[in-house]
């Protein structure tokens, strides 16, 4: 139902026998009273008022501020020729907690390949930055020694995923639109479209993302690179969402290139929700003997 008739409906149902409703039907009325806020809000569906940067801030609120997770990528070619890769991840939001802000810093990831075994003990640290341009190392066994990069345009390992879809997402990354709700795989979605500012430093120059009402999780993801063209399509299975310390993930999904007709599935094998990471666990020297 239209948000407008949902207000109209609302209203006429709060005033219905109150004096003005009697001062309609032409009975004296010495006074009109009005219903409260409350009752108001308590009668219009939940998140109907919110705008899309409201919809979008419960999103990220829903996003774990600390996790280990191991996951396990299946990629499938255009040929129909798959190959698994099987990576874990640290990850930190430094300004989730007073005790573990750090200044300049918003976030740290730290990625190490376990399979296959050419990849194995290759590792990337990421560390995003208010102040200055991110940190980005590599550090490949073969060499061994760290390397500074730049990955952000890059896949991982061959994979659908680039650094972007993993990497830490801030509120002000975007200007945000909300569009008609919809439903994704029978739940009803909020619809909110992106358009990621210079400062978010992306790949994509607008997302759109269909999130779950109940527990914000996102059900489905279209991305649209700097041409504005839509690029790849992120599906989760609703099935597979679980609560993990309070906050809700989809523990499978798939990501396709709809450019390269490829597409990648991702299960979440083990997730550690907002474990005690010690600051040694993101340094440079970490990232060469941490296996």
């Amino acid at each position: 139902m239209p948000l407008c008739l949902w207000i109209s409906t609302a209203l006429a149902a709060l005033l219905a026998g109150s004096p003005l409703s009697a001062w309609a039907e032409g009975a004296e009325a010495k006074a009109v009273v009005a219903p409260a806020a409350t009752a108001i809000e308590d009668a219009i569906p939940e998140g109907s008022l919110l705008t899309g940067r409201e919809l979008y801030g419960r999103f990220l609120k829903n996003k774990l501020h600390a996790a280990v997770q191991r996951q396990r990528v299946t990629s499938t070619d255009p040929g129909g020729n798959a190959q698994e890769s099987i990576f874990w991840v640290r990850w930190k939001d430094y300004r989730a907690r007073e005790q573990d802000k750090i200044e300049g810093v918003l976030a740290k990831t730290i990625l190490r390949f376990i399979d296959p075994p050419d990849l194995r003990n290759t590792g990337y640290l990421m560390i995003v930055r208010d102040d200055r341009s991110h940190d980005q190392f590599v550090y490949q066994p073969s060499e061994r020694r760290v390397r500074r990069v730049n990955v952000k345009d890059a896949t991982i390992a061959g994979t659908d995923y680039n650094f972007d879809d993993i990497s830490y997402q801030d509120i002000e990354d975007a200007d945000y639109t909300r569009l008609p709700d919809e439903e994704i795989q029978g739940l009803p979605v909020f619809v909110i479209e992106a358009r990621l500012r210079p400062r978010a430093d992306s790949r994509y120059s607008r997302t759109i993302k269909y999130i779950e009402k109940e527990h914000y999780v996102a059900l489905r993801g279209r991305y649209w690179d700097r041409a504005d063209v839509e690029i790849k399509e992120m599906i989760a299975d609703v099935a597979t969402i679980q609560e993990f310390g309070g906050f809700w993930v989809a523990t499978r999904s798939r990501m396709t290139n709809l450019v390269e007709e490829t597409f990648s599935e991702t299960e979440v094998l083990h997730l550690d929700p907002n474990p005690e990471i010690a600051e040694q666990f993101f340094s440079v020297f970490r990232l060469q003997v941490l296996h």
